[in-house]
Formats: structure tokens, C-alpha cells, sequence
């Protein structure tokens, strides 16, 4: 590979590293550490390893690192030679993946969504301890256009190196045509779990991101296939929420994004602004057989509207709700867990089914309420939900 320009990538802020690279007769590296000299020799190793996967004999390479893990200086250095010789099909191959990572299943929980910015390397670097149940590298709104390249980078390195547990890992895609396909060449090679497509309105959208997500699976030989969790966030996309639901099987969640669809409307972000909004798309995503999941939350210090959104959110049917800070989680989570009075009427309810079986009833009644199959599959979900948690559910279902 031959560097055609000069070309420079990521900042000198904590957690970072600034690269530049231009053309040069053999290869020079000039290492400037702000984390102390004993650091220079690992940190051009990283370059180095990062010039010879891609082919690149003739550089000088300068780089000033304030504390950046080696990921990080990894996907500054692809960044910068990316920009030095115009990117290409050598930037998309997929990278080793370091962690043990496993599908998800399409019903597991998803109480949580949190939403990290995919340029943003100093947050990056904790992403694996903030314990969502989904957690959301964002490339649209988050990232400047100027940098998108960058985050998607970062982004892959990240999915590739760092072990994130149980938490299930999902790319926010821009829109297809405003740069989502170059997003999914370059992200999918850190295997996600899923992709998240925002401003979704037709379910042509979802079914072209299947294609793509298909082509690009068997290229890069991914294990697993990835989910989808389209975005709701106009009047056009609430009205078309069915069809978007089913329109792929890949399809696991409905997310809303009450920010566009409130500045598109004219409307307040109020509860009753956006009652029938939410419930037509709680009911859109029921009948198609997915999740839900409700709009974030966007003022950070005030946990106690958090917790009265999140209980009127759960009210109406949704099965988790987006967080933008980590702070936010727990009391997501604990409006979505089943407390322990749920637990004991559902267990009561299995069990007294159970019972009414065994004895051949075709009635069955719990607390002096008939208990018909809705009634009784809502039990179960709460049961589910509970032995998911690690709840003590006793012996019914």
C-alpha cells in the first residue's frame, strides 16, 4: 500500500492519540507519550503491527498518546492511512476477534439501550463496565460528518478487543444513503450483535439493511447472524411501524426516538404529546411479535422523572428504553424488573393452572379472577423475566 498524501487522525485528549502519516522511504516512527517513556517501545509496536497488516513499506508515522489503550492508537493509525491513500476494500476486512463472544437470542432482555458515542475515545475505554443490557456504538448523531470515518474505525477495534460480557452489542448506523453502507463494511468486521437503523420509515429500509447485513455476513464469515433494531423517529415511521416490524426476520425491537418525531410534529415532548405515538408503536411491534423499547431520557439529573417516564413506558407496554448515561441503568432496570409481588401472583397464576389441569377443570381462577391463556402467558413472561434476573421464582412453570 502507498500513502498517496499527508494525513492526520484522533486528538491529543485524554485516552487518545493524534497520528499523522506521510510518504516516506522506508519506515520511521516517532513516538511522543504523555503516559511516560516506558510506554514508546509498546505503543510502536501497535503501529507497526497496524502498517504491516496493511501492506504499508514506506511511511514516516509521528504519534502523540495521552493514555490511549492499543486498540485506540490502532484505529488511528487505519484512520490516518485510510486518508492518506483514499480507504478501499483492504480497510473492511474483518479484524481478529480477541474476546468470547456468542449469539443472542431474539427474546432475551433488552430492558436497557445505552448509546455511546463511536468517536468519543475516552468513554470507549470504560464502555465494557457500564452494564446495559444493549449497548449502542452510535455513528449518526453522536460523531461530526468530518469523523465519521474515524468513529467507524474506533468502533471496530473496540467491538474486536474489548470483552463486554453478557451485554448484547449493537452499531447505530447513519441512514443507508448518508453513509450507512460504508458504516457496515467496516463495523460489521467486529461481529455486533446487531445494527440499529435510525430514521426508519418504510420497511424497504429494512429489508435492503437485510440484504446488506446477508452479503456481508458470508464475506466476512460471521458466526452469527446480526439482528436489526429499527428507529421510529417521524410521523411517517409510527404510521408504517407494522410493516417495518415484519418486514425481516431479523427484526427483534421497535426503538422510538421522541426527539425528531417531536421537532417534526411541532409537538411537546409531554406524556400526553406522545401517548399515541408510543402506544401505536408499542401495539405495531406486539403484532408483529418483537420487542419494544421507549425514547431516551435527556436530562440526566433528574432521576425521579426518569423513574416516572420509564413506569408510564412499561404501563404502556414497552419492554425497555434507551439511556444516554450510565447513571441512568439502574433505574431503568429496576422499573423493568418484576417486583416481588409480580413474581408471587404470577407464580400463584402457573400454579393454579397447573392444578386445574391435573384435575381436568376447563375454568381456572386465581384470586377470584378467571385466568384465560393471555392472563396465563403474562404470568409466565413475568417468571421468565424473574428466573432471567436470577429472582427467586419457586417451582411453578
Amino acid at each position: 500500500m502507498r500513502l498517496e498524501r499527508e494525513a492526520i487522525a484522533g486528538t491529543e485528549e485524554r485516552s487518545d492519540a493524534l497520528v499523522r502519516v506521510r510518504p516516506g522511504e522506508g519506515l520511521t516512527i516517532d513516538v511522543r507519550s504523555k503516559s511516560g517513556p516506558m510506554y514508546r517501545e509498546r505503543i510502536e509496536a501497535v503501529v507497526r503491527e497496524t502498517l504491516t497488516r496493511y501492506g504499508v513499506s514506506g511511511a514516516a508515522v509521528e504519534v502523540i498518546e495521552a493514555g490511549a489503550y492499543d486498540h485506540v492508537i490502532a484505529a488511528r493509525v487505519e484512520t490516518a492511512l485510510a486518508r492518506a491513500t483514499g480507504g478501499g476494500e483492504a480497510f473492511h476486512q474483518p479484524l481478529p476477534l480477541v474476546a468470547t463472544r456468542q449469539a443472542t437470542a431474539r427474546d432475551r432482555l433488552r430492558r436497557s439501550r445505552l448509546y455511546v458515542p463511536g468517536g468519543n475515545a475516552r468513554l470507549l475505554a470504560f464502555a465494557e463496565s457500564f452494564g446495559p443490557d444493549c449497548l449502542l456504538f452510535d455513528l449518526e448523531d453522536a460523531v461530526p460528518p468530518a469523523e465519521k470515518d474515524a468513529a467507524r474505525f474506533l468502533v471496530r477495534r473496540v467491538l474486536a478487543t474489548m470483552d463486554f460480557g453478557r451485554t448484547e452489542l449493537w452499531v447505530r448506523i447513519n441512514p443507508l444513503d448518508r453513509g450507512g453502507r460504508e458504516d457496515l463494511k467496516v463495523v460489521v468486521g467486529g461481529r455486533p450483535h446487531g445494527v440499529c437503523l435510525p430514521k426508519a420509515e418504510s420497511p424497504v429500509q429494512v429489508t435492503e439493511l437485510a440484504g446488506l447485513l446477508y452479503e456481508l455476513e458470508g464475506r466476512y464469515g460471521l458466526p452469527w447472524r446480526l439482528w436489526i433494531m429499527p428507529i421510529v423517529e417521524s410521523p411517517r415511521g409510527v404510521l408504517a411501524a407494522f410493516e417495518i416490524a415484519q418486514a425481516s426476520e431479523r427484526v427483534v425491537c421497535l426503538a422510538f426516538g421522541a426527539e425528531d418525531y417531536t421537532r417534526e410534529v411541532g409537538c411537546s415532548r409531554s406524556g400526553e404529546a406522545l401517548l399515541w405515538a408510543r402506544s401505536h408503536l408499542v401495539a405495531a411491534a406486539k403484532a408483529a411479535g418483537v420487542q419494544a423499547s421507549d425514547t431516551v431520557f435527556p436530562d440526566v439529573e433528574d432521576e425521579a422523572g426518569l423513574r416516572v417516564e420509564t413506569l408510564s413506558a412499561r404501563n404502556l407496554g414497552f419492554d425497555g428504553k434507551g439511556v444516554i448515561h450510565p447513571l441512568q441503568i439502574d433505574s431503568v432496570h429496576e422499573v423493568f424488573a418484576p417486583s416481588a409481588d409480580e413474581v408471587a401472583w404470577a407464580r400463584g397464576v402457573v400454579e393454579a393452572a397447573e392444578a386445574a389441569e391435573k384435575q381436568g377443570l376447563g375454568a381456572v381462577t386465581y384470586q377470584g379472577r378467571l385466568v384465560d391463556r393471555p392472563v396465563l402467558l403474562r404470568a409466565k413472561r413475568t417468571l421468565a423475566m424473574a428466573q432471567a434476573l436470577g429472582m427467586e421464582v419457586g417451582n411453578a412453570g
